[in-house]
Parts: C-alpha cells; structure tokens; sequence
C-alpha cells in the first residue's frame, strides 16, 4: 500500500511536524510506500490561476473549472499541480497533517485542495483520479471539555471533510485530533505523540488489510 503524507505547517519544529515524523516511522515499520509533500517547505503555491496551465491565452477570461478541466483532458497543467496529481495517481491512501486554524483549513493547504483536486482530475464527471483513503490528523487550539472536543470533531467532519472529501466520493474520513498541544508538558507531548503512533498504526492495517 503506498502513503501520500501531506503537510501544512510552516514550521519545522512544530507539534505538527514531530506527529509527521511518527507518521514516516509507523509507515516504514509497516513497509508501505510512503511519498511527502510539505507544502510550506517545497514552496507550494496555494494561489490558483493562469499559472496553473502550460498556455492559457492572455485575452480569454480564467473560468478555473473549465480550463482544470481542459487541463485533465489535455494534460495541460503546470509543472507543480502535474507533480502533485502524479504523487495522489501513486497513492493508496492519503494523510492530511494540519493545524485548525480559524475553523477550517490552513491557506496552503486550501490552495493545494483547490488547485491540485481540480475539475476532471479530482471530481466531475468521469475524474482520472478514482477515490482514495483518507486520513485526517490535526491539531487544535484546545478543548475545554470532553464535549468540546466532541463539537470539534463533528465541525471538521462536517464542514471540512465532507463538503470536499466526501462530495468526490472518498467517503469519511479516519480522523485523529490532538487538543491543544502547545498548552501541554513535554511528558503529555510525548504521551500524545505515543498514543498517535498507536492510533494510525492500527488505521494503516486496517486499511492495508482491506486493499488486500
């Protein structure tokens, strides 16, 4: 089974980070194929528009649906977005590793969203790409409470996970939320890095176990 591990954390020293690093020691260990993308540090651009296309005419209005789906049919996108969609073609199964911020998505990895899943490749009629295994882990500003945390969760099932995910057809989501982590002592950060390495150790073999 092969991995594609999506980052979105400007730094490299960050809760994030150490949670991708478990995330690169659990699929070694396991043997999976295992590709990267750190949108911050490969200077990602999160910004669509007539860059995303190998020749787009200066004089004709950008209808971004449109031209993504000319794009897919013609193999016409630029040379980031094309690198991209190989590495998702590659994959089984994909891990999403971002912070919430403000509610939603950071910007990088809107603009990834937006500009690789695009029109013909990702969803549409008949897209290239057919749905993939999604895992989702993230971390959060904190939880007050148990029912806080509950409230987080279904809001980033919701209203990130399904409106994009689940409207391609990739269905729900394996998520893992860790609450708060700039908050915690270097033993609750090393307490929840643990229990995440169990956590997507165990979703990893389920999902490799059911692709078999």
């Amino acid at each position: 089974m092969n991995l594609l591990l999506v980052t979105a954390h400007p730094d490299t020293g960050s809760f994030n980070f150490a949670m991708r690093e478990r995330a690169q020691t659990v699929a070694r260990r396991l043997g999976l194929g295992l590709q990267h993308s750190d949108l911050y540090q490969q200077g990602f651009s999160p910004v669509p528009g007539r860059a995303d296309f190998q020749t787009f005419p200066e004089d004709q209005l950008l209808q971004l649906g449109s031209a993504q789906r000319e794009a897919a049919r013609l193999g016409g996108f630029a040379a980031d977005i094309a690198a991209e969609q190989d590495k998702l073609r590659w994959a089984d199964a994909v891990l999403l590793q971002f912070p919430l911020w403000w509610s939603g998505y950071p910007a990088m990895l809107k603009g990834w969203i937006e500009r690789v899943l695009s029109l013909g490749f990702a969803y549409g009629p008949d897209p290239t790409l057919e749905p993939r295994a999604l895992i989702m882990a993230l971390t959060t500003g904190g939880a007050t409470d148990a029912e806080d945390a509950r409230a987080t969760e279904a809001h980033v099932r919701s209203q990130l996970a399904q409106p994009v995910f689940g409207y391609m057809g990739w269905g729900a989501p394996r998520l893992h939320l860790v609450h708060g982590p700039a908050r915690m002592n270097e033993s609750e950060r090393v307490r929840a890095l643990q229990h995440y390495e169990q956590w997507l150790e165990a979703e990893l073999q389920t999902l490799r176990a059911s692709a078999r």
